[in-house]
């Protein structure tokens, strides 16, 4: 079986009924995420902006690749509630100044206990998302006004060092990549509505290029990526902290991707050579020689847990707490990384780590008699963990976005005559 094969057979068959019977709610709008890690039971009603702008981009997507014949589903019903989903979004949690609700209530009011954040820049970005590709699926320019809106105010304050970063504040004197990379896909998510939409903007197509240019900008030597590197010069005197030292894989490798498609859609390879370079280095970065998968946090110099002095931070509880966990998004990421640096860029050292991490997800996240769809969270021996990762939600993007991926890519290759290799 071919990999694009059988990522869609994982698609239709487990991932998407799942999110359809489950995340879409028929009563009130918006969608249902907030369900424990193994997808028997749904834990709050509360609706987190951060989620319900993804699932509204994985529904408009989803219904893109049903109408190309890549999914057997209903395009026009997907289009139906991801309409719905972005009604909910700019009724309920975009204000007049561009900023987003972090979390509401059910039927969209406003959480106003305390109890959540005011606001997240991610959630803003990913409401852009949702909005952006639906407005390319439905075909309505003047859909794109509340993307760009947000975007605007969301770039301008990540730039600024003054967005708000729940649930991960970034330490002070930082410059963290994980905002820049999220910027980075809502502006090539808006590029590409924009280009579908025939109102291609000069602005967004620059800020496009010089946001994959700062992204690449976090690479270091070796071909990692930094993760929170220093807003001003460490001292001589001071020594490197975790902080310093600790690495987000994951991210970076999520980060590839995308500034390729954006060289892509600009007509540049300014970046290929040393986007590609970095996926092998990456991935023997995370590798955990012991027991398999990709790390969640590793060190600068390998797969273990972050040395340096300690630089107490809440951030860096977290690192440490979790560094040796196996994510979901991790993987599935790695594995749409891997698979497009081999099969679209002829990549030989990455045809090996797909075939490796295709294998071991396949393996390791299936919720088979565990669960439902797929168990995100695991403990380093692969064994499921009954918690959560930044939001208590059960999240329908990443599983979802990397396997349409490589369906994709499968069809890219079948329709040039090179046809994907097969892999479990």
């Amino acid at each position: 079986m071919t990999f694009a094969t059988r990522a869609r057979a994982e698609l239709e068959q487990v991932i998407l009924p799942f999110w359809y019977e489950l995340g879409i709610d028929h009563e009130l709008g918006g969608f249902h995420t907030c369900f424990d890690n193994r997808g028997r039971d749904r834990t709050a009603e509360t609706k987190f902006t951060w989620s319900q702008g993804r699932f509204v981009w994985l529904l408009a997507h989803a219904a893109t690749l049903a109408e190309r014949g890549l999914l057997t589903a209903d395009a026009d019903q997907l289009t139906q509630w991801a309409v719905r989903g972005a009604q909910f979004l700019t009724e309920h949690t975009i204000r007049p100044d561009g900023t987003t609700r972090y979390a509401v209530h059910r039927d969209g009011a406003p959480i106003e206990d305390g109890s959540a954040p005011e606001r997240s820049v991610y959630a803003d970005l990913f409401v852009v998302m949702g909005l952006a590709e639906l407005a390319g699926r439905t075909g309505r320019p003047t859909d794109l006004a509340p993307a760009r809106l947000v975007l605007d105010r969301a770039s301008a304050d990540i730039h600024a060092g003054t967005a708000p970063t729940p649930p991960y504040a970034v330490p002070e004197g930082r410059d963290a990549l994980g905002p820049h990379m999220i910027l980075l896909n809502a502006l090539l998510v808006l590029a590409q509505a924009e280009q579908t939409l025939g109102v291609e903007s000069s602005g967004t197509r620059q800020a496009l290029a010089a946001e994959a240019a700062h992204v690449m900008s976090f690479r270091a030597a070796d071909g990692t990526f930094v993760e929170m590197r220093r807003t001003e010069p460490r001292p001589p005197d001071v020594p490197e902290t975790q902080v310093d030292r600790h690495r987000v894989p994951g991210h970076a490798i999520e980060a590839i991707w995308m500034v390729l498609a954006a060289g892509e859609l600009l007509g540049t390879d300014d970046h290929r050579t040393s986007a590609l370079e970095s996926v092998p280095a990456l991935c023997a970065l995370a590798w955990d020689p012991e027991y398999e998968g990709l790390l969640r946090y590793t060190d600068a110099a390998g797969p273990t847990r972050p040395a340096g002095a300690a630089e107490p931070t809440p951030y860096l509880d977290g690192v440490l707490a979790t560094w040796d966990t196996k994510l979901w998004w991790v993987h599935s990421e790695a594995c749409a990384t891997t698979a497009i640096a081999h099969r679209r860029y002829a990549s030989e050292a990455a045809r090996p780590w797909f075939e490796r991490l295709w294998d071991y997800t396949l393996r390791t996240f299936p919720a088979g008699d565990q669960g439902r769809e797929w168990i995100q969270i695991r403990d380093r021996q692969g064994n499921p963990k009954d918690e959560v990762v930044a939001l208590p939600v059960k999240d329908p993007f990443h599983i979802t976005r990397n396997l349409m991926q490589l369906v994709e890519l499968g069809a890219e290759l079948d329709s040039a005559g090179r046809a994907p290799h097969s892999a479990r």
